[in-house]
């Protein structure tokens, strides 16, 4: 709850409706409810604001809290903070609208919204209903009274409905979410006529294709839903060994390398570092050579020791870790024997390298490996530009 906490009150210094913490995560596991995935753009706003500060560490840590109860719920061991317990002889105190309790219960209430009654099965909206029921009873000693009855019991029956509140909430989500039904009408709908899967997969590429801010948030939610449905912190934990190797992980580890790429172009170093360093640790054998782009976030950060240490792990005489070895040389050195030496060893083993030197236009029209292709499309001219008479140097 510390990291929460600390969330809230970064976030709610400039957001909107500044919400309790127990609202939070009341709201959030709420989500984990849904039968579709709400998107990031969407639940976000809702719970802080239009106001919303657009900082990526701020939301980098809110999403990771999502992802931990978004794992709860999937595993069906959810337990409700400690702060929301209640008791007869503090029944009125425990329900007054500033305490944890009503706070979680009106979170998820505002959360469980987001769902459409329309498009739910008779027993998900008897499910969804016994919930609200409840949940509208704890938001306060008022709401509890009416709810749970006006006799001398109701207090009995305000404890009882309690204690079984998680019982509650979990058999919603099995309902909405894991039934026999769910599973069934997921099935259906993928196999209906008229979904041409080349037709969106061919669409998709020329979105992610673009380096754009709408791109980028197009990118995000898809990582969100993966993160959701398959790639959970448990699933990561449970196959960390062989996460890389793994078929399913792979479109996760293409949208990620695509994020940080983008970051790159858009001159976004150090939120591109900080993803290609997640990759490269999930998947450290590097099949989709996060490294060279991690390189060149280390060159335009000035960051020499981290490029070396790199470039050290990996002990490859690839182009890309060779370019970078040698621009790492010169951008401390200067025009020393072993920057020599290694400029005339990467001209000698690939010879179209220099074409480096050329502008982008001119350089198009010729006939390239694919290795340099590779390194170019990691950022490696812009990274030789960010080093002052390096291009220079390279052509004499």
């Amino acid at each position: 709850m510390q990291s929460i906490n600390k969330i809230k009150d970064e976030l709610s210094f400039l957001s909107e409706k500044q919400p309790d913490p127990f609202f939070i995560e009341g709201y959030i596991v709420g989500l984990g409810l849904t039968p579709q995935t709400v998107l990031p753009s969407v639940w976000i706003p809702k719970l802080f604001g239009d106001d919303t500060p657009d900082d990526e560490m701020h939301l980098r840590s809110l999403m990771d809290f999502y992802h931990v109860y978004m794992d709860r719920v999937m595993e069906g061991n959810l337990t409700l903070p400690i702060e929301c317990s209640l008791s007869k002889l503090d029944l009125q105190v425990a329900l007054r609208n500033d305490m944890p309790l009503p706070n979680y219960c009106m979170g998820m209430l505002l959360s469980l919204s987001f769902i459409e009654q329309n498009s739910l099965s008779p027993a998900q909206c008897s499910q969804l209903e016994k919930l609200r029921q409840v949940l509208s009873g704890m938001k306060s000693y008022l709401n509890a009274q009416n709810t749970f009855g006006r006799n001398c019991d109701f207090r009995e029956q305000t404890l009882l409905a309690h204690n079984d509140l998680v019982l509650c909430i979990k058999e919603t989500a099995y309902e909405m979410r894991f039934s026999e039904q769910c599973i069934q009408e997921a099935e259906e709908t993928s196999s209906l006529p008229g979904f041409n899967r080349d037709q969106i997969e061919s669409h998709l590429n020329d979105i992610l294709n673009k380096d754009s801010q709408a791109t980028l948030r197009l990118i995000d939610e898809l990582i969100t839903v993966i993160e959701r449905e398959l790639i959970t912190v448990n699933f990561i934990e449970q196959f960390r060994e062989e996460i890389e190797n793994l078929h399913e992980a792979q479109p996760y580890f293409i949208l990620k390398t695509r994020k940080a790429q983008i970051h790159f172009n858009l001159d976004e170093f150090d939120i591109a570092q900080c993803v290609l360093e997640e990759l490269l640790e999930l998947a450290p054998s590097d099949y989709y050579k996060n490294r060279y782009q991690l390189y060149n976030c280390y060159i335009k950060q000035k960051k020499w020791s981290s490029v070396s240490e790199l470039i050290d792990k990996f002990n490859s005489c690839s182009l890309p870790d060779r370019a970078t070895q040698l621009l790492c040389e010169y951008a401390q050195n200067g025009n020393s024997q072993k920057a020599q030496e290694l400029k005339s060893a990467i001209k000698q083993k690939f010879p179209d390298f220099i074409t480096l030197t050329e502008a982008d236009s001119q350089r198009e029209t010729n006939q390239i490996s694919d290795a340099l292709t590779e390194y170019l499309g990691k950022g490696g001219a812009k990274a030789w530009r960010s080093v002052e008479g390096s291009l220079f140097w390279l052509k004499v």
